[in-house]
């Protein structure tokens, strides 16, 4: 990190230089291989054309159909192309049918979320998903053990009714039956001690409640539940669950708060969480960045990461939404940010005045895992609480 520091040394007549985009470049091996490819539609008016395996899923990270469909993939480590569609006014009239969808290399598809797992499982994943006995048995036991009668929402998934939220007995009822169906088998995963389809299929729909049962009901903790608790415990130790596919506390909020579809098309009013999901095991997110090299070691260097490949269009959204005044003092702002992440000694710099209000629109902006992962959101969030306090 010497060449990072040596640009914020001061003299005593000059502020301190904000590092250069190249020099920040320069300082990220991550950039020097080509991300996993993404494509928004609502840039493409006509098909992207794409080869090989792609993954058609909501655009914004909402959707747990589409998590769970993502999840199985990145359980495999193949290689595939995503392509995101807008499912609220943007979808792209190229588009027919309802996401997640899979197309094959063969150009077959597949559309249901659990039969798209299902077909990873056996054509890259060599079956240890469905290894479990009876595990299509609690994959179906999910339909009977969440609230019935409830408004089908991405945002607010088996929350509300027509006229307002379950109450919170019937919240209740669902989470001890999670936590005894996975006592009988037990735990930690749903089927006992390896992670299945089971999983898959019940995972986005818990850390859902996890972060938004709370917000409605106060008090009310998924966590509260012993064998619930480990089985959040065991899937954030899966690296490709935790480090990309999951969400955080904090977006979920975000969410639930525009989430008018049901309770009679009244979005709730929530607050968000006053602190951030803990940035976990630092070995999980190496187990997740290994072989990936397209991903920063550390989170921090994946944020580092994202904000320099997709800066011209973070810079952007800065001025457009009026977060920060001009592109001049964003571009410094977002390079002195780029630099702390890589070198967290540098956030004592005290020209960092720029950089603080970038800092607190990436926290306000960012939504995970829309946009990165938890653990990286965790290392954004961080710098802009220390930020803050300067």
């Amino acid at each position: 990190m010497l060449l990072l520091v040596l640009f914020f040394v001061r003299s005593s007549s000059a502020a301190a230089a904000a590092p250069s985009w190249s020099d920040l470049s320069a300082a990220l091996p991550s950039l020097s291989s080509p991300p996993a490819v993404v494509i928004d539609t609502v840039h493409h008016v006509t098909p992207p054309e794409v080869e090989g395996i792609v993954l058609y899923r909501e655009r914004n990270g909402w959707c747990p159909y589409s998590e769970r469909a993502w999840l199985a993939l990145e359980l495999t480590g193949a290689t595939y192309t995503t392509v995101l569609i807008d499912n609220i006014g943007g979808r792209p009239p190229w588009f027919s049918g309802t996401t997640p969808r899979l197309r094959w290399s063969d150009g077959t598809e597949t559309g249901e979320s659990m039969d798209i797992a299902r077909e990873v499982d056996e054509k890259l994943g060599n079956g240890t998903l469905y290894a479990a006995r009876d595990v299509k048995r609690v994959v179906a036991a999910f339909r009977d053990t969440f609230p019935r009668g409830t408004r089908p929402s991405s945002r607010s998934a088996f929350l509300f009714r027509g006229n307002g939220p379950v109450p919170r007995r019937e919240f209740e009822r669902t989470l001890a039956a999670t936590d005894e169906l996975i006592a009988l088998r037990g735990g930690p995963f749903l089927c006992g001690p390896a992670l299945s389809a089971a999983d898959v299929a019940w995972a986005p729909f818990l850390e859902r409640y996890d972060a938004q049962l709370p917000l409605l009901h106060p008090g009310l903790s998924s966590r509260s539940y012993p064998r619930l608790a480990a089985w959040f415990d065991a899937m954030d130790a899966c690296p490709e669950y935790f480090a990309r596919v999951k969400g955080d506390h904090r977006s979920w909020a975000k969410v639930l708060r525009q989430a008018g579809f049901g309770n009679a098309g009244i979005a709730p009013k929530v607050s968000l969480p006053e602190t951030v999901d803990d940035p976990g095991d630092l070995a999980v997110w190496r187990a997740y960045a290994r072989g990936r090299n397209d991903v920063g070691t550390t989170p921090s260097r994946e944020v580092a990461t994202r904000l320099v490949r997709n800066r011209d269009a973070i810079l952007r959204d800065a001025v457009r939404t009026g977060a920060v005044r001009d592109l001049e003092v964003a571009d410094d702002g977002l390079r002195r940010c780029v630099a702390y992440f890589l070198d967290d000694d540098a956030v004592d710099d005290p020209d960092n005045a720029n950089a603080a209000l970038v800092a607190r629109y990436l926290s306000d902006r960012v939504c995970v895992p829309r946009d990165m992962g938890a653990p990286p959101a965790a290392a954004l969030h961080a710098l802009n609480a220390k930020l803050s306090s300067y």
